[in-house]
């Protein structure tokens, strides 16, 4: 703490932030934009409270639909951050759980953060004082019963989603493209007439020889709307931020979003659900569950095709499977490792014959699936990218036996770096599925209404799929590094390996995690970039 610090702690006395959140009662709010009774009742009490002992209210934090694990809570950050700037010395609410429900943030502030910059904690219902000594006890009496509470609801919130979908009804937040929530009962699906036609098109066309790439621009040719825009025509609060990043402003049919529907066997009339659950609400850890698993219940709503229609398509598509061989049938050398450095989808081997001779190149999957997206509109020659990834396995292992390149790296402080952002963006999805749990309960327990639930929602499952997709960047860094820092590995490698004269599979696969290929430039130069295993 600096000097200045100290003079403004010196001068605050009794100056108050007075904090309120929602209470879970909230059932008289008819607008969103209102402000409920609770919060009202909240304010008005620690207001008059505030008064009565002569204390000067610094601020006046609320916030209103969020739960008391949050640890993103805008009004309860503010709050903090007025305590580690000493802009206040009191932190008044209604109650201790108002406050958090999180045991760990109720040790971290109150018995913690809040001593060390000369913060008092009172909370007026349950008698909660960090002045009064031996008080501390029913503080942590009052934030186990927190913890508990919130352990409860999470069990609350599993076993009746659980049990819906044992007894077949739909508990998703989106009906299959191809069908409708049914407006009388939330739980069933119905028929979405206009795009029902569309899902038994693509099973027709894939059946009788169709790709999966000349479906979707079959559809795009027609102008269908594909199933995110099917979502907003119907005026369901439905995002996907890879549309709303994507250089076409008009939303269109790919490969994967033809896969995804093949694959659906909700189009027999069956339900499947619980494909992965929430092992632990607080960390947030998830984990897939084997098929036989998931929750599947026949017959719970009309088929758009038949099951032999479905089973047909899919033995065709098992069969069929996209190949990464070259003509000898072996898998080119640089199978799966190759990503198109624009836009990150996978690049695609291609093979032509020019003069009697067959050649094979790559093209980015994006730019091929669905036009004016991607900028990375030129081939490579597969033969040439072998040539340049060679060369550099060569150089690589040239500045590692002379010296150039340590054969041991200390990562430990990046990494450490690395692990701690993943951390956080585990606890943010965790935080957020928490969340997404609570406002379903709220809904079904008519305390929130469907479009401050629909609000809720998109606004958590963006948070999410940022989050996720941060994660799996740090996770690929994570990964790389871990590896740069393997000085065993690299020992083995180099005393293997002398120098690579062609380049196949297994050798590809010991150097190399990826390969970015950019967009080809003027002069028709363009960037490769390696990310190396060693």
């Amino acid at each position: 703490m600096n000097c200045q610090d100290s003079e403004v702690k010196s001068v605050l006395k009794n100056i108050v932030d007075i904090y309120i959140r929602l209470s879970d009662q909230d059932r008289d709010k008819k607008n969103p934009s209102d402000e409920s009774e609770s919060i009202r009742n909240q304010r008005k009490m620690l207001v008059d409270y505030c008064k009565k002992r002569g204390w000067i209210i610094n601020d006046i934090c609320c916030d209103e639909d969020y739960s008391g694990a949050d640890r993103n809570r805008p009004g309860w950050n503010q709050v903090l951050k007025d305590c580690e700037e000493h802009k206040c010395d009191i932190v008044l609410c209604k109650t201790q759980s108002r406050f958090s429900r999180d045991m760990e943030m109720v040790e971290k502030y109150i018995h913690g953060k809040f001593l060390e910059w000369g913060v008092r904690f009172v909370s007026v219902v349950d008698n909660a004082d960090t002045s009064v000594k031996g008080n501390k006890l029913s503080r942590m009496f009052n934030g186990l019963m927190n913890e508990m509470y919130l352990d409860e609801l999470s069990g609350n919130v599993k076993a009746t989603l659980g049990i819906k979908r044992k007894n077949g009804e739909f508990v998703g937040s989106f009906a299959p493209y191809g069908y409708l929530v049914d407006p009388e009962n939330k739980n069933h699906l119905v028929i979405d007439e206009a795009a029902a036609p569309v899902v038994r098109r693509i099973f027709d066309m894939y059946i009788n020889g169709a790709g999966y790439i000349a479906i979707a621009n079959a559809l795009n040719a027609e102008h269908i709307s594909p199933p995110c825009e099917r979502k907003k025509q119907l005026g369901l609060k439905y995002y996907n931020a890879n549309y709303e990043k994507a250089h076409s402003p008009i939303p269109k049919w790919s490969d994967a979003a033809i896969y995804t529907v093949l694959r659906r066997r909700e189009y027999t009339g069956a339900l499947v659900q619980g494909r992965e659950t929430v092992t632990n609400y607080k960390t947030g850890a998830r984990s897939k569950k084997p098929e036989e698993e998931w929750d599947i219940v026949e017959n719970t709503h009309e088929p758009i095709i038949s099951n032999e229609t479905f089973l047909l398509a899919n033995e065709i598509r098992m069969k069929r499977g996209r190949s990464q061989k070259i003509p000898t049938g072996e898998c080119y050398s640089l199978a799966r490792k190759v990503f198109c450095g624009e836009c990150g989808n996978t690049m695609w081997k291609n093979s032509f014959e020019i003069r009697g001779s067959r050649h094979n190149y790559l093209a980015c999957r994006t730019r091929k699936t669905v036009k004016g997206i991607c900028p990375n509109v030129h081939q490579i020659q597969l033969e040439y990218l072998e040539t340049y990834v060679t060369a550099k396995i060569n150089e690589l292992l040239a500045d590692y036996r002379s010296g150039r390149i340590e054969l041991y790296t200390d990562n430990s402080s990046e990494i450490k770096k690395i692990s701690g952002a993943i951390e956080l963006r585990e606890n943010e999805i965790a935080q957020n599925d928490l969340k997404l749990a609570q406002i379903y309960e709220d809904k079904l327990n008519a305390i929130i209404t469907t479009d401050e639930f629909n609000r809720y929602h998109k606004k958590y499952m963006m948070l999410n799929e940022k989050s996720e997709k941060e994660l799996e960047i740090l996770r690929c860094n994570l990964y790389s590094i871990s590896k740069k820092g393997n000085e065993s590995l690299r020992k083995d490698i180099i005393s293997k390996y002398h120098s690579i004269e062609k380049l196949d599979f297994k050798t590809a696969d010991i150097f190399v995690d990826k390969v970015f290929v950019y967009g080809r430039r003027d002069d028709g130069t363009r960037d490769i970039k390696i990310v190396w295993k060693i």
